[in-house]
């Protein structure tokens, strides 16, 4: 494979771009050339994401357009999501489900070879210590558990992810310690659903984060989504896990509906009212905490009253971030079976929705001007500023700094995106 060129993008969640930076490093470790440009490749790979209607959309349209006399293998959650579909629009060379390591390389290999490798099993794990090709050189993702609990009627990501298979907290630990090692200045604990994460393996999330922040390092911890019906057992725990000072205060638990006839008809196993108590625990101890949460919009049977009850919930919440989505049916889902409401009023509704979340991001974010403390230089942004995190996680634009660096500011703007930070003297 030492002749071999390839080209890899990864798209969708951080377990998936996880799985990308392990690909990269399994096929570097097998000898394969990694190139940045795609029209310099011998063999295309495409780490897919299906979760919506649109995201597969554009996954489908990327695929079409990619640069022809190449060798093309369609990676990640799509194969296994919609494969009937990617085999009648795509002209495709092999197709391998997600986190493939050793896969990925027997893939490439076969392609290569002019043969239609076809590897779509979902797999128990990736060995924890297989070799990672970092994208981010001061973030380590680190997934914590493959797949999850839960059964929502309209989750086609099940379909590829499959149920929970956690790692141990030891094989994470050594993962966190690698990376530390390495000048990871943050570390981002990931899964489909993190709160799930160890109940097949006689362990908890809280249990975990106790151990994580022992390791010895400058780092910063950002904990994944959780979801509350399996936060409610271990609250107390984990509120106090994410009050030590390596825990960045950023909490993403989504509610999808503030009706809890919707949330039944989603089979979320919650209610509005759990959302509440964990949000009201966090926000107790932690009172800057960063929420963030998920809604759906739109989704069959959701009545004019059901609705205003989710607005009501938001209104009252307040979340920092809302991450909003009109509702699609996925394949093979039980609510692809439902009626659906009409594509007008779920627009309508969508519109109102996300007015109402633009207005809480931004007087959240306004709360924060005035302060002054450390952020760490994490990314690059755009028109040449970079983007710093401070304890919150909250985003602040800076206008000089060195990734990696911990320097001080004062926030002097907010937008809803994002807060402006001046750098102040040391």
């Amino acid at each position: 494979m030492k002749a071999v060129r390839v080209y890899l993008e990864s798209f969708g969640c951080s377990a998936n771009m996880a799985d990308g930076e392990r690909m990269l490093g399994c096929l570097e470790a097998a000898g394969a050339q990694t190139v940045s440009n795609p029209r310099e490749a011998d063999v295309l790979i495409y780490n897919t994401c299906a979760v919506k209607g649109p995201t597969e959309d554009r996954m489908i349209s990327l695929l079409k357009s990619a640069p022809k006399g190449r060798k093309l293998i369609v990676a990640g959650c799509l194969p296994l999501i919609n494969l009937e579909r990617l085999r009648r629009e795509v002209s495709f060379d092999g197709v391998v489900g997600p986190a493939p390591t050793s896969e990925i390389v027997e893939a490439v290999g076969r392609v290569v070879k002019g043969e239609k490798p076809a590897i779509l099993k979902v797999k128990p794990k990736p060995e924890p210590d297989m070799p990672v090709k970092t994208l981010f050189p001061v973030r380590r993702i680190i997934v914590a558990a493959y797949g999850c609990l839960g059964d929502c009627s309209f989750c086609c990501v099940k379909f590829a992810r499959g149920r929970l298979r956690s790692y141990s907290p030891e094989e994470i630990l050594k993962q966190v310690e690698r990376a530390v090692k390495a000048g990871a200045r943050e570390i981002w604990l990931t899964s489909q659903d993190l709160s799930c994460y160890g109940l097949d393996a006689g362990s908890n999330l809280a249990e975990l984060l106790e151990k994580v922040v022992e390791v010895e390092g400058d780092f910063k911890v950002r904990v994944g989504m959780m979801n509350p019906n399996h936060l409610l057992p271990i609250l107390k725990r984990t509120v106090e896990a994410f009050a030590h000072p390596k825990i960045f205060k950023f909490l993403h638990v989504p509610v999808q509906s503030g009706s809890d006839k919707v949330l039944r008809l989603m089979n979320r196993f919650y209610t509005s009212q759990d959302f509440e108590t964990v949000v009201a625990a966090f926000r107790r101890r932690l009172p800057d905490i960063t929420l963030a949460t998920d809604i759906i919009c739109g989704f069959p049977g959701e009545t004019e009253e059901d609705f205003q009850q989710t607005i009501n919930l938001l209104e009252k919440v307040r979340p920092d971030i809302v991450n909003l989505s009109k509702f699609y049916p996925r394949p093979r889902t039980p609510a692809s079976r439902m009626e659906k409401l009409p594509t007008q009023v779920v627009k309508e509704r969508s519109r109102v929705l996300s007015k109402l979340a633009g207005d809480l991001a931004l007087e959240r974010n306004r709360k924060w001007v005035g302060w002054e403390g450390e952020v760490i230089v994490d990314e690059e942004g755009w028109k040449g500023n970079l983007i710093g995190r401070n304890y919150a996680y909250k985003p602040v634009a800076v206008s000089e700094g060195k990734l990696g660096e911990t320097v001080k500011v004062k926030i002097v703007a907010a937008s809803r995106y994002c807060l402006k930070g001046e750098i102040l003297a040391s």
